[in-house]
C-alpha cells in the first residue's frame, strides 16, 4: 500500500461533491483541504466520534503559508462555523472531544486570555442541535514555557459534548487503569481513570514528533477512542495536523478522516499512519516479524524465511496451557470472599510484577511488550488488565499462524503492505527499511517553531 493512498488532494472542494458516496470517498484518508469545505460536503449524521483541536489563534505560524492571526470575531465566527458544521454531521448519541487551551481576546496582547472552552461554549449549544455537556476533562502535562507575570501552564481542557438523541456509546472496562493501592475494594480490573488525565506531552525525539509545533501524545486520542467507539465506527479530526487521531483510530480498527489544510503536515501524517497496522491483531503480527525475523534490525528476508520462522514460534506456543494458568488466578480472586482480600491481592501483585519484570520466556508477556510499543495508553492498565488483552490478542495470532504455509505468506505480505513506512515488499522478499517511528528527525525548535517564540519580560520562550 503506497502511503500515497492514505491522501486525498481535495483544496478546490469540487472533488468532495463527485458521485458514488462522499463517506465511502473519505473514509481512511487525509484530505487535504479547508475543513469547512470537506465537513459541508459531509450527510447528515454520519460521523461517530470527533476527537480534535483547533488551532487557537495566538500568532503561531503551524506552516511557511499557515498564519494564527486573526482577530477575534473573525477568529470566533470561524469556528462557530465549524462548530456548526460537527454539530451536524456527528450521529445522534455520538460524541465530539474538543480539546483547546487560550486564546488572545486583542490582537495586541496585554496579558488577558480567553479560554477557548468557555468562549466556544455557546456555539456548542446553540439551535437546531443543542449539545450536551457529558464531561469535561483535564489534560495535565508537566514541562512548559515559565513566565514572569503568570503562572507556567501546564494544562489543556477537552470538553467532551454528546448529540442528544441517544445514550453515547462509553466502555468504561477498555480504560481502567492501575489503582495506587491494592484495596480489596477495587474493582479487579482497575479504577476509573477519573477526567483528570496526567499525561506528558510529546517529548523531542519521540515516535510522535513531528514537525508540527502542538503535537498531542497517542496516550489521550487511544483513551478517548478506546471509550467512546466501536470498531468499524468512524472517527474525525478536522483539524488533523501531525496525524495522531486517525493514527490511533486505524490502529484500534476504527475508520476515520483527518483533514489537514497543510500539504505539508497532511504527507508527515500519511508517513506516521504508514507505520501503523489497522488492528491490535495485526500490530502483534507485525511486532513479531520484527522481533523474531529481523531482530529489531533492518535487513531483507525472503517471505518464506518470515513463513517459517513465524510458524514455527507459532506451534511452540501453548495457549491453552497459558489460558488455564490465567483464568484459575482469576476465578480464585474473584471467588475470594475473606475479609483480607488475600487471593485479590496475589493476582494483582503476581500480574503487575510479571508485566513490569524483563523480557521472559512467557509468549503472553512478549505480546505485551510487543503492544505496548504501539499502545501507549497500556501502561495505565494493571497487570492482569495487559496480561488479558495480550493474551486474547494472542489467541487470534496463534491460530493464524497456525495455518498452512500459503496462508501464512499471505498474511505476512498483507501485513507488510499495509504499513508501507516499516516495509518494503518486493516480489518474493520483504525489507525492514525502518525500526524507528521518528517522523521529524529534528528538534521542534526548527525554523519554522523558532519563527513563533516570543518572549515575556524575563527573556523566556512564551507560549501566549
Amino acid at each position: 500500500m503506497p502511503l500515497s493512498e492514505f491522501l486525498l488532494q481535495g483544496q478546490s472542494g469540487s472533488n468532495l461533491n463527485a458521485p458514488g458516496g462522499i463517506r465511502a470517498k473519505l473514509e481512511n484518508t487525509i484530505v487535504v483541504a479547508d475543513c469547512l469545505s470537506v465537513l459541508k460536503a459531509l450527510p447528515d449524521n454520519c460521523i461517530d466520534l470527533v476527537h480534535t483541536s483547533p488551532p487557537y489563534n495566538i500568532d503561531k505560524q503551524y506552516a511557511a503559508s499557515l498564519s494564527d492571526r486573526n482577530e477575534l470575531g473573525e477568529y470566533d465566527y470561524f469556528l462557530r462555523q465549524v462548530i456548526a458544521e460537527i454539530k451536524r454531521v456527528v450521529r445522534p448519541g455520538g460524541s465530539i472531544f474538543w480539546q483547546t487551551g487560550y486564546t488572545r481576546p486583542n490582537s495586541q496582547w496585554d496579558g488577558d486570555i480567553l479560554p477557548i472552552d468557555i468562549a466556544t461554549y455557546e456555539h456548542f449549544r446553540a439551535r437546531p442541535v443543542e449539545m450536551i455537556l457529558w464531561d469535561r476533562i483535564i489534560w495535565r502535562y508537566w514541562g512548559g514555557h515559565a513566565f514572569k507575570r503568570k503562572l507556567t501552564n501546564k494544562h489543556e481542557t477537552i470538553l467532551w459534548y454528546v448529540k442528544p438523541g441517544r445514550e453515547p456509546t462509553f466502555f468504561l472496562d477498555a480504560i481502567r487503569e492501575r489503582a495506587k493501592e491494592y484495596d480489596k475494594r477495587n474493582n479487579f480490573w482497575g479504577r476509573n481513570p477519573g477526567n483528570v488525565w496526567e499525561v506528558d506531552r510529546v517529548a523531542y525525539g519521540s515516535t510522535e514528533q513531528t514537525s508540527h509545533i502542538a503535537v498531542f501524545p497517542e496516550e489521550v486520542s487511544e483513551r478517548i477512542i478506546r471509550a467512546c467507539s466501536n470498531p468499524g465506527d468512524l472517527v474525525m479530526d478536522p483539524f488533523c495536523g501531525s496525524g495522531t487521531v486517525p493514527k490511533v483510530a486505524r490502529s484500534l480498527g476504527r475508520n476515520w478522516l483527518g483533514v489537514e489544510i497543510s500539504p505539508i503536515y497532511a504527507e508527515e501524517s500519511a508517513r506516521r499512519i504508514g507505520y501503523q497496522q489497522p488492528s491490535e491483531a495485526e500490530s502483534l503480527i507485525s511486532g513479531l516479524i520484527k522481533h523474531l525475523s529481523f531482530n529489531n534490525k533492518l535487513g531483507e528476508r525472503l517471505l518464506s524465511s518470515l513463513t517459517n520462522t513465524l510458524r514455527l514460534w507459532a506451534w511452540g506456543v501453548d495457549m491453552t496451557k497459558l489460558t488455564e494458568e490465567f483464568d484459575r488466578d482469576v476465578a480464585d480472586a474473584l471467588a475470594d470472599t475473606r475479609a483480607s482480600g488475600v487471593m485479590k491481592r496475589a493476582a494483582w501483585v503476581k500480574y503487575d510484577d510479571m508485566v513490569s519484570s524483563p523480557l521472559s520466556q512467557n509468549p503472553v508477556l512478549l505480546a505485551d511488550k510487543l503492544l505496548l510499543r504501539c499502545y501507549k495508553n497500556r501502561h495505565n492498565l494493571n497487570g492482569v488488565s495487559r496480561f488479558r488483552t495480550a493474551q486474547e490478542a494472542l489467541w487470534g495470532v496463534v491460530d493464524s499462524l497456525a495455518q498452512s504455509e500459503a496462508e501464512v505468506t499471505e498474511l505476512i505480505a498483507k501485513v507488510a503492505n499495509q504499513e508501507p513506512s516499516s516495509y518494503l515488499v518486493n516480489g518474493d522478499s520483504v525489507m525492514l527499511q525502518s525500526v524507528d517511528r521518528k517522523i521529524a528527525q529534528e528538534s521542534v525548535a526548527n525554523p519554522i517553531a523558532k519563527a513563533n517564540e516570543t518572549t515575556d519580560e524575563s527573556g523566556q520562550p512564551s507560549l501566549l
